[in-house]
């Protein structure tokens, strides 16, 4: 089964609330089929918080149910700022989403399936 990493970074009006949509996304996306692991972690290495970074390793055919579980995160976080990265083995990806709509999803689907 070929895996994929993803990275997320989310940004917030203050650093508890970076990290308290972080743990929620890593929550959401812990329950998407062909997620097999989600961890949180830190942008910043002396920094004390938990960390605003999620990180998702998944296997191939997962993107677009990953999309579906960022897109259903980010209709309840509409301050909250999402930078999709991808891990430098499979390819670069970088892209910042802000708030959700029906084009927003859509632009997700299209950046994690790659």
């Amino acid at each position: 089964m070929d895996r994929q990493e993803h990275r997320f970074v989310v940004a917030s009006a203050d650093q508890a609330g970076a990290g308290q949509a972080a743990e929620a996304l890593a929550d959401r996306l812990r329950e998407v089929e062909g997620v097999l692991d989600a961890d949180r972690g830190k942008a910043d290495a002396d920094s004390m918080d938990l960390g605003s970074v999620v990180t998702v390793l998944a296997s191939s055919g997962a993107a677009v149910a990953i999309a579906q579980g960022i897109a259903a995160w980010l209709r309840n976080r509409r301050q909250a700022t999402l930078t999709i990265e991808r891990d430098g083995r499979t390819g670069s990806l970088k892209a910042k989403v802000e708030g959700i709509d029906a084009a927003a999803a859509l632009r997700i689907t299209e950046l994690v399936r790659g």
